[in-house]
């Protein structure tokens, strides 16, 4: 139940992609599986056959090799000038003659070294002719007799005997593979006359054992196991086979040291000498190995390829869906977007289609909603500004009336000059924001006006940083803050004087204006706004216009204390005239 419900609950994409690879992959995974296995099956039968090809033909080549030389100590024998001058007594004949002829036996070997694969001739006879020497083609019988491989020449009754010779006439010991054979006298066939000696380079037999894989291990010995040549190093001795050389027509399989090792041997001829061919069972099967592999590259390619065709034809089916989906979800989050994409005729195209008629109509309804809201904002911000102004005025002229009474005619012209500038600034061309700047002006003829009520007994202190001059806030914001700090703070000291401190300035993108008065201060409350003892009528009007205009809660705190002075903080974003965007998005 949970597997259904999760490939329910899966994308339709997913579930298409799955669809499609069932469809492809599934039948290629099944030919893959039968292909391999036939063509596995049919490289390590190629490769069995090629392994006792290269036997057979190595075994073919040394058989030749050797019958060849076979056929060489035959013609050797029956040399008619060697059988008369070997059986002529030495102590008799002549010198002179005895040169002569083995001058002629000299050069007739010489001939047969040269057409054939010999690598050299000996002769061992008696040490009476004056050819024979310790390091020359002639040599004393005497001094082998008591040598192993002479020896085996004997046993075997002079016939021709393979054997490894190792040359004590030359400088570096040489060895080679020898045919030893002994010639008799043709007068009398009991008496033997010498051995002679055919030899064989090793290197000449070593190119020709050949491999049919880089890792097979090819080498010759001798019916005691001694080694003769083989094709390079081998991780065991070859004396650990455990089967005897030359058994079987074919590759065995043999475990030496936990490895497994493919091992055929057969005896070249009747000569006593065996080739052994080992193969480690890794390497034979590498080959076949290397062919999976490229059949595996080729599946795995030709799978990469079927799904990369997959994706793009499941998203041509899918992607107006994800892309509809997405948008679905940002109206969730209040973005409201039409999917601008080619209409098309088909269901997913209709569902396109009412979407995109969906959105136009929520977009027209929010933006008659929108313009009902600025509506109603604007008439609250004008009643607030009709309701701030003619407070100020009452106050102003409340003033005027107790200075006529007094017959201050001379303050009472200056107060109208300043009332007068002070309305010029406040219509601002009909602008609802202006810049601190302005403000400050604003607050200065006010200022101008009270000085010639409490005759000069209110000092201001005005420290507004340039950047913070030209920040915009709504007019008339800090005057009602003064107005306050004087009716309400100032005057209510024991003679009636004190200071207001006005400062400004930006940090963090905000703008921070304050107001500072040293009256007796306010008993404060839980409220961010505490009451003063007047009706806080002003205060109220600025907090209401600054959360209108800058669209945040609490933009004005206060901080006082009883004895410690009054101090009003504006806190509300840094905006500029040069960001009219902005300034549009606030109103």
């Amino acid at each position: 139940m949970k597997l259904a419900a999760w490939f329910l609950n899966m994308s339709l994409r997913k579930k298409l992609l799955i669809l499609f690879a069932l469809v492809g992959l599934v039948p290629l995974s099944v030919i893959f599986v039968e292909s391999y296995g036939e063509i596995r099956g049919a490289s390590l039968q190629s490769q069995n056959y090629a392994a006792n090809q290269n036997f057979e033909q190595t075994l073919s080549t040394l058989s030749g090799k050797m019958s060849r030389i076979e056929k060489i100590s035959s013609m050797v024998l029956v040399n008619e000038t060697l059988s008369s001058a070997l059986t002529a007594d030495p102590k008799t004949r002549d010198i002179g003659q005895q040169l002569i002829d083995f001058e002629e036996v000299s050069a007739y070997t010489q001939i047969i070294e040269a057409s054939s694969e010999v690598d050299h001739i000996l002769y061992y006879i008696d040490s009476q002719f004056v050819v024979t020497g310790a390091d020359t083609r002639f040599r004393k019988i005497g001094i082998i007799e008591d040598r192993e491989w002479v020896r085996k020449i004997y046993a075997n009754g002079g016939a021709s005997t393979w054997l490894l010779y190792e040359d004590e006439g030359s400088i570096d010991s040489t060895k080679y593979l020898t045919l030893g054979k002994m010639f008799w006298d043709s007068k009398d066939y009991q008496k033997s006359l010498g051995v002679v000696a055919i030899n064989l380079d090793l290197k000449d037999i070593r190119q020709t054992l050949t491999k049919s894989v880089p890792e097979q291990f090819i080498y010759l010995i001798t019916e005691e196991g001694k080694m003769i040549a083989n094709s390079g190093d081998m991780r065991f001795e070859p004396s650990r086979l455990p089967i005897k050389p030359g058994s079987g027509s074919g590759f065995t399989e043999v475990t030496v040291e936990e490895e497994t090792y493919l091992v055929r041997g057969s005896q070249i001829e009747n000569t006593g000498i065996y080739l052994i061919s080992v193969i480690p069972q890794n390497a034979a099967s590498a080959a076949v190995n290397k062919v999976g592999a490229q059949i595996v590259t080729v599946y795995l390619f030709v799978s990469g390829l079927l799904l990369i065709l997959i994706f793009p034809i499941t998203r041509s089916m899918t992607y107006r869906v994800l892309l509809l989906t997405k948008k679905m979800d940002r109206v969730r989050k209040g973005w409201l977007q039409r999917l601008d994409i080619k209409p098309r005729e088909d269901e997913v195209g209709r569902l396109v289609s009412s979407y995109n008629y969906m959105i136009d109509n929520v977009q027209r309804l929010l933006r008659e909603q929108y313009r009902l809201g600025l509506e109603k904002k604007e008439a609250e911000l004008k009643a607030l500004q009709s309701q701030i102004n003619p407070h100020f005025l009452y106050n102003t002229l409340d003033m005027l009336i107790w200075m006529a009474q007094k017959g201050e005619r001379e303050n009472i012209q200056q107060i109208i000059y300043a009332l007068s500038d002070y309305y010029k600034l406040t219509l601002n061309k009909g602008e609802d924001l202006v810049t601190v700047g302005d403000e400050l002006r604003l607050c200065r003829f006010y200022i101008e006006i009270q000085q010639k009520r409490y005759k000069g007994k209110i000092d201001v202190e005005i420290d507004v940083e340039e950047e913070a001059k030209t920040c915009l806030i709504p007019k008339i914001t800090l005057q009602p803050l003064v107005e306050n700090a004087i009716v309400h703070g100032i005057s209510e000291n024991p003679y009636g004087t004190g200071t207001i401190a006005i400062k400004g300035k930006v940090h963090g993108g905000r703008l921070f204006l304050s107001v500072t008065d040293d009256g007796p201060g306010m008993i404060t409350d839980s409220s961010p706004r505490p009451g003063y003892r007047g009706s806080g009528y002003g205060v109220k009007n600025i907090e209401k216009r600054l959360e209108l205009y800058f669209d945040e809660q609490t933009c004005l705190r206060f901080e006082s204390a009883p004895g410690t002075g009054t101090n009003v903080i504006i806190d509300v974003p840094a905006i500029r005239m040069s960001n009219q965007r902005k300034v549009q998005e606030i109103l």
